[in-house]
């Protein structure tokens, strides 16, 4: 029997998809590649906007056409079990977690697709901002054991993995993260270490010294902003003012001045007026972030934003991305442009067809290294260009 795995949205779904895979091996199975005609095929969706639901549909209707039984799990099914019953009756239906519950498997030993390993330490959110689907769909907060982490890193490392991502859908919620990730550190054949997403009440003085004191811990971190406009934060519930998340910035860069920060920023907020836009372009380029992913609002059942007056026309909501957009390429560029002439360390990820290799410098910068390289090394090399969205590189000598 053969099965195919397909995953969409974020690096937790990317974990449990991995556990998924493992389990099947162990009965069994011969895993296909993603969206492989095969016997089975599961599908692990998303729900965090209504593109991500198109998204996880269209899968579903393609897969139907080339396997006989297609499982579906995931948050999407969390939210609308009974509406993809009916769309679609010749789907399994599997709730996240009975798949966990049956898995013979509890922890991951590699990571299908990857140079670097995802590493789920915790599960669920409480925070409940006002457009979020996410604590419906994923429960209360739930950390795993400390020691099952470790062994887990510890398999991996064994295994050749060299960066692992420490993620989790409320990350800052782990009790004990700056010791975990202490412990984390100390692993022989841990290279590099990355943290997936901060909320800024979540970064810690504790956590800034960890962070400041190892050249293993990789000088990047992603927190996200939403809205530089306070009366914007306020509907939307997130636990802080703008003069908040500048002090946090401040704090960082303070200890760690090379670092690079990116950002998620939700654009046409119920309420979000043009002056609540700029303030939220303002603070995008006061802050210099390295990235920017800036999204649509996208209305979520259930959640307390859907009561709120004043909608956003959608052409609006396109408009302000697009600028967003043009500013944060501006502003990305000029970062990129600080590495120029500057020796870097990159983990390769793939090889490309047109000679290059490619990979993430520690800062998370994409770059372009010429010469086909193996993945999974870890290469320096000197910065010499810069074209389009990636740094240029080639190994001295």
């Amino acid at each position: 029997m053969t099965v195919s795995l397909i995953t969409l949205g974020c690096k937790v779904n990317q974990y449990e998809t991995q556990l998924y895979r493992e389990s099947f091996a162990a009965d069994g199975f011969e895993i296909k590649n993603s969206g492989e005609p095969s016997d089975i095929i599961l599908i692990n969706t998303c729900c965090v906007t209504k593109r991500a639901e198109k998204e996880s549909r269209n899968l579903i209707s393609r897969s139907l056409k080339i396997s006989s039984k297609v499982i579906v799990t995931g948050c999407y099914v969390e939210k609308e079990d009974a509406y993809l019953r009916e769309r679609f009756p010749r789907i399994e239906i599997v709730r996240r977690k009975d798949l966990l519950n049956k898995s013979k498997v509890n922890r991951i030993h590699y990571f299908s697709g990857h140079t670097r390993a995802f590493i789920k330490i915790e599960d669920g959110c409480e925070k409940f901002c006002s457009y979020c689907i996410i604590p419906y769909v994923r429960g209360r907060v739930k950390n795993r054991e400390t020691k099952e982490i470790l062994e887990e890193i510890k398999e991996l490392a064994g295994n050749g993995y060299q960066e692992f991502v420490i993620t989790g859908v409320d990350l800052g919620a782990y009790e004990g993260l700056s010791d975990l990730l202490r412990k984390i550190e100390k692993i022989k054949g841990v290279e590099r270490i990355r943290l997936s997403s901060l909320e800024p009440g979540d970064i810690s003085d504790s956590l800034i010294e960890i962070l400041s004191s190892s050249p293993k811990f990789c000088p990047h971190l992603h927190i996200p902003l939403q809205s530089g406009d306070d009366k914007i934060l306020q509907l939307m519930n997130r636990d802080y003012t703008v003069n908040d998340y500048r002090k946090t910035i401040a704090k960082i860069r303070e200890k760690i001045p090379e670092i690079c920060i990116s950002t998620d920023v939700m654009v046409g907020f119920p309420g979000e007026d043009d002056e609540a836009f700029k303030n939220t372009a303002r603070i995008i380029e006061e802050t210099g972030f390295s990235r920017v992913h800036c999204f649509r609002y996208s209305t979520r059942e259930k959640t307390r934003a859907t009561k709120l007056a004043n909608p956003v026309e959608e052409e609006k909501k396109k408009e302000r991305v697009k600028n967003l957009i043009l500013l944060t390429k501006g502003i990305s560029q000029k970062i990129k442009e600080r590495f120029l002439g500057k020796t870097a360390a990159i983990l390769i990820e793939k090889k490309r067809k047109d000679g290059y290799s490619f990979g993430y410098s520690r800062h998370y910068l994409p770059v372009l290294v010429k010469g086909k390289i193996g993945t999974n090394q870890i290469v320096k090399v000197k910065i010499e260009d810069l074209e389009e969205n990636y740094l240029i590189a080639s190994i001295p000598g």
